[in-house]
C-alpha cells in the first residue's frame, strides 16, 4: 500500500512541471533547412514569361519573365531546361506559364506551359 502511495504522489508532483514543460514549447510550423541539408534542397516555383530565344543544343531557353517570388526580380534571362523536349514547339513570342526548380544542378526548369 506505501509503495502505490508512493508512485501517486511522484505523479502529482510530476504533474505541473509536464504541464509547465508542454506549454514552453514552440508552436509547430514550417522550417528553414539549414546546414547540409540545405545543401540538397530542391525548391519549386512558379512565373510566366515570354520566349526571346530558344537553345535546343543546348538545351536552354532565354525568357523575358516576370518576379519569380523567392528566387528573383523580373528579367531577361536564360535557363537550362531538364529535358529538350520541352522546347518541342516553341517560338520567340510564345507567352508560357512555367516551372523552375533550384536544387543541386541549379536553376532549371522543369515543366513549360504555352498560354
Amino acid at each position: 500500500m506505501f509503495h502505490s502511495l508512493s508512485s501517486t504522489c511522484t505523479l502529482l508532483l510530476l504533474l505541473p512541471l509536464l504541464g509547465v514543460t508542454m506549454c514552453n514549447r514552440k508552436q509547430a510550423g514550417p522550417t528553414k533547412v539549414e546546414g547540409p541539408a540545405a545543401a540538397v534542397q530542391t525548391t519549386v516555383y512558379q512565373s510566366r514569361g515570354v520566349v526571346k530565344s530558344i537553345k535546343a543544343n543546348r538545351p536552354s531557353i532565354e525568357l523575358d519573365h516576370e518576379d519569380i517570388p523567392g528566387l528573383m526580380p523580373a528579367m531577361t534571362m536564360e535557363f537550362y531546361v531538364k529535358d529538350k523536349s520541352l522546347l518541342k514547339g516553341l517560338k520567340p513570342g510564345d507567352h508560357i506559364d512555367f516551372t523552375i526548380e533550384n536544387g543541386v544542378g541549379g536553376v532549371k526548369i522543369t515543366e513549360i506551359r504555352r498560354r
